[in-house]
């Protein structure tokens, strides 16, 4: 028993230790550019780090950016002007914040759960291939997730001290709570979470503190907006949250939900099933089987929520709005959104399954705690394992391998075009990191491309494959049809300078007096 007690002392070392490692095996899975919002986040911190403002400095002229909230630009800025053009240093401190987060998701459930079942929750948590994947990248959901278990582990220790009046911690968990939502945009749920758990416990002064300081945040933040000349809300988030209403909106988010719960939700917390074993099972005629796991693990959700509530806590009205939010505004079947909101609550999925599964093992082995916690280990044990599998599964297998890679051609300007060089290609932000030169996309079908080149001062041209999953070596239409020939036909004009038949990427040099 003390051997135990003493493993169990260092176990979140342990799980760090093991999370860093998997973290760093797979730290170029993902090529940067790959999730395009990596290439954008990098962008704006390098425009606020060489005091351009928050703009688009890749383009020949700077755009203002309207979508991308400026939270998690302002954490690397710091980083992109001491270590200009080092973006694995980017990746590493993403990668310190989700090891950071282990350690408060242990803090946060030891308030409770208890011994052993506090380190099963935190070791799978620790060992999600989701997670670990997202916190090597540039992507803003390891900060995101950092800064929200701050702010509820914040809420605990104010909490914890019979709610005594200490108006500067209360404004402080405000202040990080609404430095979450400038991280990413649905960070409002946390504050709306705060303030409706103080007003369900009548602790009206902690409401109207928590409502100030995000009312005086949002009137920073849209005079800030309003003065860059950008709109409160971008054209992209304006169809998400206004395409429908009343009727419409409750069958929106009946939608989203089946698709969460259908194709999302199991396979993030237990990620065993995959189309080759799907179609081994329907072979063997137990195709239900991923359906009943998937039912199975939302129920065990769910039920664990019903069990664990003796009381109103912040942490499960978060996860409730929170989960509502997503529903009503993100498509799990759009894109590449997917799993990826579910990112921020996936250590609670895991902490609601594991006490429905708890429950449901005591009564059956009529509260034995032995032999419940033996069952309860074994169960997460399997599941543990089946992480860890898919961790060596996507090491062995990275994601950049199937999707189109954007070093090809971009690196050749990146070593020989002049610094000063503009480079027109499809996919012109996540292309930036890999050329570190000015670009520019395609221009719109029925334009003059020579009026085009002339106008945006043009020096080179990659023809290459769009950014897709699986990658082929197959140009779009546009491209084949209408810009390509042009290319040929005009050879004084365009001379190659790079080409990769394999991946059917060509550089076109514009010859200095092509265009006079």
């Amino acid at each position: 028993m003390q051997q135990i007690h003493r493993f169990l002392k260092h176990i979140l070392t342990i799980f760090i230790i093991i999370s860093a490692a998997l973290g760093l095996m797979r730290f170029n899975s993902l090529q940067l550019g790959l999730s395009y919002d990596d290439a954008h986040y990098i962008i704006l911190a390098e425009s606020l780090a060489s005091g351009q403002g928050y703009q688009l400095i890749n383009f020949p002229r700077p755009q203002m950016e309207r979508a991308f909230p400026p939270g998690w630009p302002l954490l690397l800025t710091p980083l992109t002007f001491l270590f200009p053009g080092n973006y694995t240093i980017l990746k590493l401190f993403s990668l310190l914040l989700w090891l950071a987060s282990i350690l408060l998701i242990y803090r946060l459930f030891s308030r409770r759960i208890e011994s052993p079942h506090l380190e099963i929750v935190t070791g799978l948590v620790a060992v999600n291939p989701l997670l670990v994947g997202t916190s090597v990248t540039v992507m803003s959901e390891s900060a995101y997730l950092f800064f929200s278990l701050l702010a509820l582990t914040f809420f605990d220790s104010w909490n914890s001290r019979a709610g005594g009046k200490n108006d500067w911690l209360i404004i402080l968990i405000a202040v990080i709570a609404l430095y979450t939502q400038l991280i990413r945009t649905i960070g409002i749920s946390l504050s709306i979470a705060l303030v409706v758990t103080f007003l369900l416990t009548r602790r009206f002064r902690e409401a109207g503190l928590t409502m100030g300081v995000f009312i005086a945040g949002a009137f920073l933040q849209t005079w800030i907006t309003l003065s860059n000349g950008r709109a409160l809300i971008s054209a992209s988030y304006q169809s998400q949250v206004f395409n429908s209403l009343g009727i419409d909106k409750i069958a929106q988010m009946w939608s989203n939900a089946l698709g969460y719960f259908n194709e999302v939700l199991a396979g993030s917390l237990i990620p065993i099933f995959g189309s080759k074993v799907t179609l081994l099972l329907s072979h063997y005629g137990l195709q239900l089987l991923p359906t009943i796991l998937n039912a199975a693990v939302i129920f065990l959700i769910i039920f664990g929520m019903a069990v664990s509530r003796n009381k109103i806590r912040a942490m499960d009205i978060y996860f409730i709005i929170y989960f509502f939010g997503i529903l009503a505004f993100w498509n799990p079947r759009v894109g590449s959104v997917k799993a990826r909101f579910l990112i921020p609550i996936i250590p609670f999925l895991y902490f609601y399954l594991m006490q429905g599964i708890t429950w449901i093992i005591v009564r059956l082995t009529r509260s034995k705690i032995m032999l419940s916690a033996r069952i309860a280990a074994g169960v997460s044990g399997i599941i543990a394992l089946t992480l860890l599998v898919r961790n060596l599964q996507d090491w062995h297998n990275p994601i950049k391998e199937q999707m189109t890679d954007l070093s090809i051609g971009t690196s050749w300007v990146a070593e020989n075009a002049p610094s000063d060089a503009i480079v027109m290609v499809n996919e012109p932000v996540p292309a930036y990191v890999h050329t570190q030169r000015k670009t520019i996309g395609y221009p719109n079908a029925g334009q003059d491309l020579e009026k085009y080149l002339n106008n945006q001062g043009i020096d080179y041209i990659i023809i290459s494959p769009k950014l897709q999953s699986p990658r082929t070596s197959e140009l779009d239409e546009f491209t084949e049809k209408q810009i390509l020939p042009i290319f040929n036909s005009e050879s004084g004009k365009f001379v190659v300078v790079y080409a990769n038949p394999e991946y059917n990427v060509t550089v076109y040099k514009v010859k200095g007096d092509a265009n006079q």
